[in-house]
């Protein structure tokens, strides 16, 4: 495995956790929001949802079925012993994935965003805890906008996640987001120069079960010669203890072997196949379809098995990237092989002097894909709030039924089409 310099970042609602995280994967670290796993352990007839169901009543669920976040959540921030049942149900659940998706990183900083994350432990494993921080009321403000409440439940939800005093004394950076962005990210900015990947800690032991090695004793240095004329006497023999059997060896979960890449002429089958499977038709495309497709689509694909088990198509204009058909077979194969899909795409992208990725998705796609998206920085945005240069490109691709989620790539713009 790859080890890589892991930030745990906190911060109680309303502090800006979110905002940190974004500025930190521009300047080149890869984030992982944990509230976006959640919303991947708790999808609909999954094992943690129904332990939820079982312990709070189907009144917690919405017409279709998913978790309805605020009735749940004004159910449990209302009862400090219906909290810790959610926490005890939803937090294991989130930790695996977190782990999931950590061992298939490969970049050398990764920042893990997470309200619990000391509770759950995982703070011992991180090379460096932030602490995002805010002025009350500004909080408070934040809160009631995005989650549309009162300020009366904002205050609430605030007072459900107890004192923030003892988290700071672990913290190792404190970033105060209660000024402007700027401020804020000339604070990010100037800890990110001091990050050095290099000293990041093994975690072979959290992620992979892999018991620590522990160095050697450093070799006792050479007696110094006796006086002359004074008597050394032998040590006194050592006790003999039998041997005792040794403990079995702890495996190491093996994860699957995942080829992220862009498609080849040898794929065609592989795709017809998935192609099929994403569009829930009963046979393959036929090879003049698959043909046709595997020309016009740009497709990169994630191999595994012998099948294609998640693909992306994109292509790029005038500075956009753009990418639809996102589809993987199962949650948890998205949550291992998305981030790097988009990752793949994005470097292409970049080679072409691209300033953001758009990705198009339908209203019916699965929420997994939503949230890998999320996970993976795309933001959900209107064709109004693109850059004037971009909406045109995004415009004249867009269809109709279908939702945006788009990230900027690089902080200087070109802005002028090539």
């Amino acid at each position: 495995m790859q080890n890589f310099f892991l930030i745990g970042l906190i911060g109680n609602l309303g502090s800006g956790k979110s905002t940190v995280r974004q500025m930190l994967e521009q300047l080149g670290a890869r984030g992982v929001d944990a509230d976006a796993l959640a919303h991947v352990a708790v999808r609909r007839g999954s094992p943690t949802w129904r332990a939820i169901v079982k312990a709070f009543g189907a009144e917690v669920l919405a017409y279709d079925g998913h978790i309805d976040r605020r009735k749940l959540g004004a159910r449990v921030f209302a009862e400090p012993d219906a909290l810790r049942t959610l926490e005890s149900i939803v937090h294991p659940a989130v930790s695996a994935l977190t782990k999931d998706w950590l061992r298939e990183t490969t970049q050398p900083v990764v920042v893990l965003e997470a309200i619990k994350l000391v509770e759950a432990g995982m703070h011992q494993w991180c090379d460096a805890l932030w602490v995002v921080t805010c002025a009350p009321e500004t909080q408070i403000e934040r809160v009631m906008r995005a989650r549309q409440i009162s300020a009366e439940d904002a205050r609430a939800r605030l007072a459900a996640q107890g004192s923030f005093e003892e988290k700071l004394h672990l913290a190792d950076i404190v970033i105060d987001n209660s000024g402007d962005v700027g401020a804020t990210r000339t604070q990010v900015a100037r800890v990110w120069k001091t990050i050095r990947p290099e000293t990041a800690h093994d975690k072979s032991e959290w992620l992979w079960n892999i018991p620590r090695v522990e160095a050697p004793p450093a070799p006792t240095p050479p007696a110094t010669p006796p006086a002359p004329g004074v008597e050394i006497l032998p040590p006194p023999p050592t006790p003999v203890t039998p041997p005792s059997t040794p403990a079995p060896p702890v495996a190491a979960t093996v994860p699957p072997e995942f080829d992220v890449r862009r498609t080849r002429r040898s794929d065609l089958d592989a795709l017809a196949a998935a192609i099929a499977k994403r569009e829930h038709r009963r046979q393959p495309l036929s090879h003049e379809e698959a043909l046709k497709r595997f020309g016009s689509g740009g497709y990169r694909i994630a191999m595994g098995e012998g099948r294609i088990i998640a693909f992306a198509a994109w292509e790029a204009e005038n500075l956009v990237a753009t990418v639809r058909e996102t589809w993987a077979e199962s949650d948890h194969v998205a949550l291992l092989v998305l981030p790097r899909l988009f990752t793949l795409i994005e470097e292409e992208a970049r080679a072409l002097l691209c300033e953001v990725v758009v990705i198009f998705l339908e209203i019916a796609a699965p929420l997994y894909i939503i949230e890998m998206a999320r996970v993976s920085g795309y933001q959900p945005t209107e064709l109004s709030g693109l850059h004037p240069v971009w909406q045109p490109i995004v415009r004249d691709r867009i269809r109709s039924g279908e939702r945006i989620l788009a990230k900027r790539l690089r902080a200087e713009m070109i802005t002028r089409p090539v």
